[in-house]
């Protein structure tokens, strides 16, 4: 007869096996894989695998490319910054009891519910050189012939980056109007006994509480800008000097048929997310109270 202990432990192995079996399948094997892979040639139609060394991570570190996407992606960090501040200020006015607020709360939702496609072609049309914002600023006199909001180099990866704060402001907005909601309102009365005006019960109440869900949401945040893909294949396929890290593994993969220096790349920027993770963490996990 199996003691109560043992019996506890065989009946949490159970419940385990089925979600180990297929995070092995679906996530370890693919990393492992992909590891082999990016020292490998595999040639797709032969379904053959040449060993090849380091010869994939040489080929990447000597393609311009490869260093014009990591621009682009550290580029696309400034938009982290934006986004967090304006879905701050978004979930503190959303957060407010006023008639009516519910539909505003929904409104500003509508872009993350949205498909890809959909928002790419509308802002598209928006962008293009006979489109909308073109149309608008000739006739306010702003600008005397078309901008090139997307094809011109110099623009086109903050047109995509302002699509991106666009499509990701209301995602955001919802996180932080959870934390908010989960303040409790008890802080906020005794702070206005004590005569604490708005913008202090914010900054010694609100924002120090808000910590947490500032942490997690800085950190999606960052890691979706450096892995931005959708809105560069949508909107330029790379053009422009828009190409991205993840636009690139798709390219080498599915255009070149490199598979090898698509996984090679895969495991580079797997590290850049693993460092740019660590130092979400010190930054604003630093201060926090020893338990």
């Amino acid at each position: 007869m199996l003691s109560r202990k043992v019996q506890t432990y065989l009946l949490a192995f159970l419940f385990l096996i089925i979600p180990l079996t297929l995070l092995g399948i679906f996530t370890f094997y693919p990393i492992i894989r992909g590891i082999i892979l990016s020292f490998a040639d595999y040639n797709m139609l032969l379904g053959t695998t040449k060993w090849v060394g380091l010869r994939n991570y040489k080929e990447l570190f000597n393609d311009k490319y490869f260093y014009q996407g990591l621009t682009n992606i550290f580029k696309y960090l400034i938009v982290v910054p934006f986004i967090q501040f304006f879905s701050i200020v978004l979930a503190v006015t959303v957060n407010q009891k006023i008639p009516g607020i519910k539909f505003f709360r929904t409104l500003f939702y509508v872009p993350v519910i949205t498909g890809a496609v959909v928002v790419s072609i509308a802002w598209r049309w928006v962008f293009n050189v006979d489109g909308l914002l073109n149309y608008v600023l000739i006739n306010l006199k702003i600008v005397k012939e078309p901008v090139l909001w997307l094809t011109n180099s110099n623009l086109a990866i903050y047109s995509a980056m302002f699509v991106t704060f666009w499509r990701g402001l209301g995602y955001y907005m919802v996180i932080y109007l959870a934390g908010l909601q989960n303040i409790p309102s008890e802080l906020y009365e005794a702070a206005m006994i004590d005569g604490a005006s708005g913008f202090q019960s914010f900054f010694k109440i609100t924002l120090p509480l808000l910590r947490p869900t500032i942490l997690f949401c800085s950190l999606i945040s960052t890691m979706a800008a450096l892995k931005v893909f959708e809105e560069i294949f949508l909107l330029t396929q790379g053009a422009a000097n828009t190409t991205t890290i993840m636009y690139l593994i798709y390219e080498y993969a599915f255009v070149r048929y490199k598979f090898g220096l698509s996984a090679a790349l895969s495991v580079v920027f797997s590290g850049i997310l693993i460092i740019f993770a660590i130092i979400n963490f010190k930054l604003f996990g630093a201060g926090r109270e020893q338990r």
